[in-house]
């Protein structure tokens, strides 16, 4: 494999986003901010709403990976802490099923998008851009997740010969996700696979976070991937060394057929070594000579055989090193390592989706419904800025319907205010949302009760 990737002057992008917004979270509040809709206090406003918002997102988020991080210390393999008690076999079932919800939970609002093993392995059919055969064995798997999010069209220069290049076209996956939980020992040990030849531990699960993956090469993420040398790299190892086998052979024919003829005699075929010109009398008169021929020809074969598997190992080595190379540069995370970065990915998409829909409605000017919200948006980012989004309007709704809270005021007792949320829809489908100040308010009162403790005391016991 030699693709030479990414520069300006010879690498075409096209990126296939889908609902990814490809910005950050603080380039998402200037982009509102320079749209030039906000006066300067509405602009104070916003920013402390958007303050307001990912701090939201941020205690939210926060609960839900301490829930990871516990579920997934019974399957930890890299932890350095010693368990404070023993789990009973039901107890650790239930903690894996919920940490594989949970995470399947989260990767789904980072915008990530499911790979099927019927996606996979169509993926897997299409030509590959490492010169090797790969083979992944979904089998083994008690189960998997692969997940993605973004794509794009990448041309590069690829080495096709040690002389020869030519441009190629291929999909790269932006971002990759593979969390695999591998069958137990004994599937393995019935299947005649010693465990300890393995890459992996059975009964173990793996996660795997990448990064610009090349569709047709997913293979290579998956840890039980076999790898093999394709038909032209076989050719191009088996032509050569028999062709220099057959010139060593005619080489030493004339001492090959003493040789043979010797051992023929030795082994009691008196008569059969008659016909290679052996007899008694040869044996008796040219023993040293014959050893002598016996040692060429095994140490010539035996130099042959030895260049040939160091030609293979070389080659293999060169495969393996493709291999490494690959996954290595495109290794973002492993294990527990991968939680804090979908996490913080969970935590902006959450926070932009919802940024995004506010602020449309509260600058629009006039009434829009769901749909017309959902066309706003993606019109504005593409003729603004350029990308091509698949807004999720259905999902930003459901976030800013979720945030409830109270407008009070000094004059007014908080009990006696019911509860808002920071969107409204009204009979004919039209969304509106509270001006800043209010739904400034309606933060504040979510974060001043996030945490309650008013326990009852009875005035006896206070005296």
């Amino acid at each position: 494999m030699d693709v030479i990737q990414a520069t300006q002057n010879h690498i075409h992008e096209e990126s296939q986003r889908g609902t990814y917004i490809p910005f950050r979270r603080a380039d998402v509040i200037e982009m509102c901010l320079t749209d030039g809709k906000l006066n300067e206090e509405e602009q104070v406003q916003f920013r402390t709403f958007c303050r307001m918002i990912n701090a939201f997102y941020h205690f939210h988020f926060h609960s839900i990976q301490e829930n990871l991080k516990e579920n997934f210390a019974v399957m930890d393999l890299d932890s350095d802490c010693q368990p404070f008690f023993c789990l009973r076999p039901e107890s650790r079932r239930e903690k894996i099923d919920a940490f594989f919800e949970d995470f399947q939970h989260i990767l789904l609002k980072a915008n990530f998008h499911p790979l099927s093993r019927e996606q996979l392995v169509e993926s897997f059919r299409d030509r590959s851009l490492i010169d090797l055969n790969i083979h992944v064995d979904f089998d083994m798997f008690e189960r998997f997740l692969c997940f993605y999010r973004g794509s794009r069209m990448v041309t590069a220069r690829k080495r096709v010969y040690p002389l020869y290049y030519r441009n190629i076209t291929f999909e790269a996956l932006n971002r990759v996700v593979l969390l695999v939980r591998f069958k137990d020992r004994a599937y393995f040990e019935e299947k005649g696979i010693k465990p300890h030849e393995l890459q992996f531990v059975p009964g173990q699960t793996y996660l795997f976070y990448f990064k610009n993956v090349p569709k047709a090469d997913l293979e290579i993420i998956f840890p039980n991937v076999k790898i093999s040398m394709t038909l032209k790299d076989k050719l191009l190892f088996l032509v050569p060394a028999v062709s220099v086998g057959m010139s060593t052979l005619l080489k030493i024919s004339a001492n090959l057929i003493m040789v043979t003829g010797f051992i023929i005699f030795m082994i009691g075929l008196r008569k059969s070594a008659e016909r290679f010109g052996v007899t008694e009398e040869v044996v008796q008169n040219s023993l040293i000579p014959m050893i002598a021929a016996l040692a060429s020809v095994s140490l010539i074969l035996g130099g042959f055989a030895i260049k040939q598997y160091l030609n293979y190992k070389n080659k293999w080595v060169e495969f393996l090193n493709d291999v490494t190379q690959a996954l290595f540069f495109r290794c973002i995370g492993i294990n527990t390592g991968v939680f804090q970065c979908l996490i913080d990915a969970a935590e902006e998409e959450e926070s932009k989706e919802a940024i995004l829909a506010y602020y449309h409605l509260l600058t629009s000017g006039q009434k829009l419904t769901k749909e017309e919200l959902d066309r706003t948006i993606e019109q504005w980012l593409a003729g603004r800025f350029g990308v091509t989004v698949n807004f999720d309007v259905e999902d930003a709704l459901t976030k800013l319907r979720a945030i409830e809270g109270r407008v009070v005021f000094k004059d007014q007792v908080r009990e006696e205010i019911e509860k808002e949320s920071l969107i409204r829809t009204d009979e004919n489908g039209v969304l509106r949302v509270p001006p800043l100040r209010d739904s400034l308010m309606i933060l504040d009162s979510i974060w001043d009760n996030f945490f309650q403790y008013n326990e009852f005391r009875p005035a006896a016991e206070m005296k």
